[in-house]
């Protein structure tokens, strides 16, 4: 038996764009007034006119399009008269054969589609666009005169927004607990995608990956830095999943050719979360990837990183400094940004003005003035570095530096009595002087600039819940050699048996391994003679106790936080 296709509310509703009470009032309103429920919906602010119509196209099947952006040719322009375009609210897009394609904002009106196909002879396919837009193309396209003054896109007054523009607010979305019971099989789109959205965050997930398959949608976690599969759902329902996020993150939902990046606020009991979205293209339907943003935990401090208290305190003692380039390196996912924001965080105090620059701002610090890159704007991080420099700073964070323009500049700052904090991606703290070098900075700016070079991984932590006794490591403390000395207890090996908490995996939770150079006179005469990395990390070791990744991940082993073979797999390049 064929099930019967639901109506087109019933289908706003799945999407989350309504509720029953607003679809049921919306329907009593649209009967008394004799309008069609869309028109009812956006005449009272329901919804927005541009989302209303993509959810149309996507449910009738048709194609979606953007009047303000789309060139229509002279030629078929005069295919259809201005008094029928502005009659039916229509307007000609295209004619290939004898088929010509419309854009209207009811797809519904078959009388209309009649007149245009008696008028011109043709075949007529339907495109939905927005009322608004299909007026706007017919005054520009036909020629006719528009109603409003010209004056008029400059006098606000009254108006509270400039005509054709909407003020902007990211909505934020309460995640129905009370429905977290609700079995899949029989959950709404949205119950289903709130179901998801609520146990990625009992999970501590940073990730959710929506990922179509031939047959299904798999739903994968990432938590810790490792994926896990949670479930798979039927693939008939990811269409309306992916459409249900692109209109929380406000993305054009009948956009499905090309990636696109948007992002929305949850909330879920007292915690806030920023949502920042990513769908891509696959040959199986679009990819979808959701990055959870905590926004009301609290920060982690220097003392949380997982530093040794040697470590910590020589860290401490460059934050304290005036001016200098201090740089956190490490791959993408590293901890970085985490560890910058606890370094500002100590710094931070009235008497200081503290700015950064960042690609994106992923939380935001009270009494630092945080700026986005936006490119299109013309903000990029050299451009941006630029102007913060005549903001009469103290401390100066750039997110990134990519190329020898932002570098320098960035040296620059730091040699006239600004403290600067920065980025790089590589793989060690020595490669950080080889990086910049190879970017083109002279050696002469680095060695005079250059304070200190923080590199960093995270290993996952045993999980407390199933932690027991592991037999010693014999070999270990052969490695180790004397640094077990630095220990304050004896060492003590741990594992994690497996648990549900950890999802069997025995970690939970993640921590910094690190190396810290520190940038003392004979390191900045081998800077300026080019020396090999190899070399500045000997030196390093001999002068000012440089240890390297694998030797402070192991003493976390011989302090039962993580084991050899965690350490292993994230630092055993960088073996002793």
């Amino acid at each position: 038996m064929t099930k019967e296709k639901k109506s087109l509310g019933e289908y706003f509703v799945d999407l989350g764009l309504i509720t029953h009470e607003q679809l049921k009032k919306a329907i009593q309103e649209a009967r008394q007034k004799g309008e069609r429920l869309e028109q009812t919906l956006m005449r009272t602010g329901v919804a927005k006119e541009e989302v209303l119509l993509q959810c149309m196209a996507h449910y009738f099947n048709l194609p979606y399009v953007d009047l303000d952006t789309y060139l229509i040719d002279e030629e078929v322009l005069k295919l259809v008269p201005e008094d029928l375009a502005r009659r039916h609210t229509l307007v000609p897009l295209f004619k290939i054969g004898n088929t010509l394609t419309i854009a209207m904002d009811n797809p519904l009106n078959i009388h209309a589609l009649d007149e245009v196909k008696s008028k011109t002879k043709t075949e007529v396919e339907i495109a939905l666009s927005t009322e608004k837009k299909i007026k706007r193309a017919i005054e520009l396209r036909y020629g006719g005169k528009s109603r409003e003054s010209p004056l008029d896109q400059f006098s606000f007054k009254g108006r509270g927004e400039p005509p054709g523009e909407e003020v902007e607010y990211r909505k934020t979305y309460d995640l129905q607990i009370k429905d977290s019971n609700v079995p899949m099989e029989g959950a709404s789109v949205t119950q289903m995608f709130d179901l998801v959205m609520i146990q990625a965050i009992r999970d501590q997930a940073s990730d959710i990956h929506f990922e179509p398959d031939e047959k299904e949608l798999r739903v994968r976690f990432r938590i810790d830095g490792f994926l896990y599969e949670i479930l798979t759902l039927p693939k008939a329902i990811h269409p309306a999943l992916t459409s249900r996020i692109k209109i929380m993150a406000e993305m054009d939902i009948a956009e499905t050719r090309l990636p696109q990046d948007g992002n929305f606020n949850v909330r879920m009991e007292n915690r806030s979360f920023e949502i920042r979205v990513s769908t891509f293209p696959t040959i199986y339907g679009e990819n979808v990837v959701l990055r959870l943003l905590d926004q009301t935990s609290p920060l982690l401090t220097l003392e949380e990183l997982g530093f040794s208290d040697e470590m910590l305190q020589q860290y401490k003692q460059l934050l304290r400094k005036s001016n200098g380039m201090i740089l956190v390196t490490g791959p993408t996912g590293s901890g970085k940004t985490t560890t910058l924001y606890a370094s500002l965080n100590m710094i931070n105090s009235l008497d200081k003005n503290i700015i950064t620059i960042e690609d994106p701002v992923e939380y935001r610090l009270p009494l630092i003035r945080q700026t986005q890159v936006n490119p299109k704007a013309g903000i990029t991080f050299a451009t941006g570095l630029r102007s913060i420099l005549r903001q009469d700073p103290d401390v100066i964070m750039v997110g990134e530096i990519r190329d020898l323009e932002t570098s320098e500049i960035a040296i620059q700052a730091s040699l006239t009595g600004h403290l600067v904090f920065s980025t790089l991606h590589t793989n060690n703290a020595p490669e950080a002087i080889t990086r910049l070098l190879d970017i083109g900075v002279e050696p002469y700016l680095i060695s005079s600039s250059l304070i200190g070079v923080l590199a960093q991984r995270l290993v996952r932590t045993i999980c407390p819940q199933c932690k027991i006794p592991a037999p010693p490591d014999p070999g270990l403390l052969r490695e180790v050699g004397d640094l077990v000395n630095s220990l304050k207890e004896s060492p003590a090996f741990f594992q994690g048996k497996g648990c549900p908490f950890c999802k069997g995996s025995g970690y939970r939770g993640r921590i910094g391994i690190f190396e810290l150079l520190l940038v003392n006179d004979r390191i900045r005469r081998l800077i300026s003679e080019k020396a090999s990395m190899e070399k500045i990390r000997e030196v390093a070791r001999e002068t000012v106790g440089l240890r390297s990744f694998r030797e402070d991940g192991l003493l976390k082993v011989l302090r039962g936080i993580t084991t050899r073979e965690e350490v292993d797999r994230v630092a055993y390049e960088f073996s002793i």
